[in-house]
């Protein structure tokens, strides 16, 4: 094991900092939290966390004096450098089948999931453009701010195009319910989604699978849809991990 303090900066909601949480959690690491707050202060553009993240999001996994971002990278250093079981399979092809979904998740976009039911008749979500507003009175308030700042408005104005367009957003769902249904197949081999044991592709299926209930697609997987992953979801909230890790499958906007 790795000697130094852990420090995870997260917000509690972050689907991210969510799949960060389990992996230290599984693998039985110390850590102490740090609480970005990324709505309501902003946190995450303050420049003292931008100088440990220049991309502005969460989370940040401090190791002592290293700092490790990017939730892939994050959950791959816990696994391969701490003590506690191997989350990452030992079969070649199940290690890359891990990858793969790991990766599918994490490109899906979680933004237009929770805004679609929020548009209003002409397409618009009044809170990602309240939301981009903010942005824009940060970047004026906080020039030194502005890199950071401008690839989030960037993302605001795509989101809200994506918003505009019914094509778009059945895209995006479309996106969504294929990984649905891809976990679901892999569920057909075994009680975990990558092989007989638990590893870092449940870390990132289990707050995947709680952002879309959160969202209200649970019927994605009931009512006979999917029908191997409602089994699969139980036993992943029936873990200890799930409660010590704080995974949120229920709430609203402001509680992500």
């Amino acid at each position: 094991m790795i000697a130094g303090n852990v420090v995870l900066y997260d917000y509690p909601g972050s689907i991210c900092s969510q799949m960060a949480r389990l992996v230290l959690v599984e693998k039985g690491v110390p850590f102490t939290r740090r609480n970005i707050d990324i709505m309501e202060r902003a946190e995450q553009f303050e420049p003292w966390y931008t100088a440990l993240n220049p991309k502005a999001v969460v989370p940040t996994l401090a190791i002592g004096d290293e700092i490790v971002t990017d939730t892939i990278r994050i959950v791959h250093r816990v696994d391969r450098d701490f003590d506690g079981p191997s989350l990452t399979p030992a079969d070649p092809e199940q290690a890359e089948e891990m990858e793969r979904l790991m990766r599918e998740v994490m490109g899906l976009h979680y933004g237009v999931l929770l805004y679609s039911r929020r548009v209003d008749a002409s397409g618009k979500a009044p809170i990602v453009i309240a939301r981009g507003a903010f942005l824009r009175e940060q970047r004026e308030k906080y020039p030194e701010r502005a890199n950071a700042l401008d690839s989030r408005l960037a993302g605001n104005e795509r989101l809200q195009a994506i918003l505009a367009n019914p094509v778009e957003i059945a895209r995006y769902m479309e996106a969504a319910r294929d990984v649905v249904s891809r976990i679901d197949r892999a569920l057909e081999d075994g009680q975990f989604v990558c092989g007989d044991r638990y590893t870092l592709a449940d870390t990132f299926a289990t707050p995947a699978l709680a952002r879309f209930r959160l969202h209200g697609f649970e019927p994605w997987w009931s009512d006979g849809a999917n029908a191997n992953i409602a089994g699969y979801y139980q036993r992943m909230r029936e873990r200890p991990s799930w409660s010590a890790a704080e995974v949120i499958d229920m709430g609203s906007e402001r509680d992500l």
